[in-house]
This record gives structure tokens, sequence and C-alpha cells, in this order.
């Protein structure tokens, strides 16, 4: 082959290359770092066509969330009836994951209410945390055929009320053994989420440790936000 021939060879070859190394930027493929993170240069976004998506997040993938809930009703027995302010965060892990969505272990789930903010050295501040159960489904992200997305929560519950002044609990409640509250995200744009509404399906109600119904969370609406900072 002549040097001619051999030079145009060359650039054809190097613009094929650039060409390849293009098309991967704008997919913007995600993949597992060292130490297990996540990167995820493009969201999986609802509406977008499949063969151009980014994946959703691999098993074992870990995502923490920010989460804020405000003006929660809450009736508790020893406590009356209350409107509360929460925050705080919870974490998933993926359990499994397809097309058709995410399996989603709820790893961490805590969020805080200050009960007396005009006292901060005194009076009560709730917990709200994940229950450890085995029995619980696990939660879900679903993928529809038109590219529409929805989560459903299913987070069995324990409440804590904190005696500000010394930190001691001074009651715990729980949603009981086998039951849970039921959150769903009903149009899920991108996930991780990015602020992204979810609400309690019905009220759940909280039973001391003798067995006997000592409060109900009532509502729950709640915004979450993808975090790099894991949740407590």
């Amino acid at each position: 082959m002549s040097e001619l021939g051999m030079a145009g060879g060359e650039r054809d070859r190097r613009g094929f290359l650039r060409g390849v190394a293009a098309a991967a930027a704008a997919v913007g493929v995600g993949g597992l770092l060292s130490g297990g993170a996540w990167a995820a240069p493009v969201r999986w976004s609802a509406g977008t066509a499949v063969a151009s998506r980014a994946p959703l997040p691999p098993i074992g993938t870990n995502i923490p969330c920010s989460t804020y809930a405000a003006n929660v009703p809450l009736k508790v027995n020893v406590l009356s009836v209350l409107t509360l302010d929460f925050k705080g965060g919870c974490e998933f892990f993926v359990r499994t994951s397809q097309v058709s969505g995410l399996d989603l272990e709820i790893k961490s789930f805590r969020v805080e209410a200050d009960a007396s903010p005009a006292t901060p050295d005194s009076g009560t501040l709730l917990a709200l945390t994940v229950t450890s159960s085995t029995s619980t489904p696990l939660s879900r992200l679903n993928v529809n055929e038109q590219g529409g997305m929805e989560m459903v929560l299913y987070v069995p519950l324990t409440l804590d009320a904190i005696d500000k002044a010394t930190a001691e609990t001074i009651l715990t409640v729980t949603s009981g053994p086998g039951a849970y509250a039921t959150f769903k995200a009903a149009e899920v744009r991108e996930f991780p989420p990015v602020n992204l509404a979810y609400s309690l399906q019905e009220p759940v109600k909280l039973y001391g440790s003798d067995g006997s119904q000592a409060g109900v969370l009532e509502g729950f609406d709640g915004v979450m936000n993808h975090s790099a900072v894991p949740a407590a």
C-alpha cells in the first residue's frame, strides 16, 4: 500500500475511534467505582426511550437520601394530638435490578421532630425509625412499558419520645408485629430521587409494649433527595 493510502486509513481509524468515544459520552453509562460507589453521569429519567437510558443502579448499590415532611399529624396518647415537621434520612440497598425496576431493602430510616422547639434544652424530641423485621416485603421501584416509574416503600415503624434535657427515651411505640407503613411515590421522574414527593397511604396504628394501642401516625407527606452522605 502507498504511503498516501496508509495515511488515509490512519485518519479514518482515528475518526472512527473519536465517534465511538463521543457516543459513549452521550449515553453516559454508569458503573461501579472502587469501594462500591456508583457513578451515574446520566440519571434514569421517566419518558426517555429505553435504548437511550442509563441503566438503573446495579445490585449491591447503596442509595442514601435526605427527607423532610412538614405538618405531619401524629396522635400519641400521652402527648395528645401533634402537628410536627420531621427531617432526617434513609438509605436503600438494591437487592435486584432489572429493566422492569428494582427491589429495594430499607437499610435505615430515621426522621426527627422537635415537639417543643421554643425550649431547646427541655421538652420532647420524637424520632421515627425503621423497626428491624424479616417479615416486611422488599420495597419496589416499578418501571412500566411506557417508561413511567412509581415507588412503593414498606417501613415497619418505631416511634421514640426522648427527653431533651436527659436524652432518655421516655416512650417507645411501634407499628406492631408484621405491620408496617406503606409510602408511595406515584410519579418518579428520575432515580436516584430528586425532589421526589411521597406520601403515607393510610394511617398507621402504634402500639405499646403491652399490645395496647398508644397512638396513630395519621399522615406523612414527604420529599426525598439523593444525598452523598450515608443516612445515620
